[in-house]
């Protein structure tokens, strides 16, 4: 794992390159000293206060297998979801339209969109996107393993 150490010598401005584009997925706080803040492609930002000073250490270049170890873990029902649309495109050859999962869990459409959006933005699926930023149809894909 790449490891970089922000000082107060790293401008703002190559931090923000360095997140630029990255998701968080998960805050957390291990312990008085330190927050954590993980991101959805594997990366982690910790803060840790040491000798009154805050020190910022990048993680970058985890596997797919470390992030799904330590990572964030899908609620009950979102792996109800995941499961859902796995066994959906196994069937289908392609993912389910939002109107498909709608049907199947008996839910409102702005009730299974918020979930795809939850469960994109915790990095559990993948979906393509337009030129104006609005979801592909059918392009979902899931990339957290149980």
């Amino acid at each position: 794992m790449a490891t970089r150490v922000v000082s107060n010598q790293m401008s703002v401005a190559a931090l923000s390159r360095q997140l630029t584009g990255r998701v968080v997925a998960e805050l957390t706080q291990p312990t008085d000293e330190s927050v954590v803040l993980r991101f959805t492609d594997g990366a982690q930002l910790v803060f840790e206060e040491r000798g009154g000073r805050v020190n910022a250490i990048l993680n970058v270049g985890e596997t797919a297998a470390a992030r799904s170890a330590d990572g964030p873990r899908p609620t009950r029902r979102q792996l109800e979801y995941l499961d859902f649309i796995k066994r959906y495109i196994a069937r289908y050859g392609v993912s389910p339209a939002e109107a498909d999962i709608q049907g199947h869990f008996m839910v409102s459409a702005p009730s299974v969109n918020q979930m795809i959006r939850t469960l994109e933005r915790r990095g559990f699926i993948k979906r393509d996107h337009g030129w104006g930023g609005e979801a592909v149809a059918r392009s979902i894909r899931v990339i957290w393993d149980s």
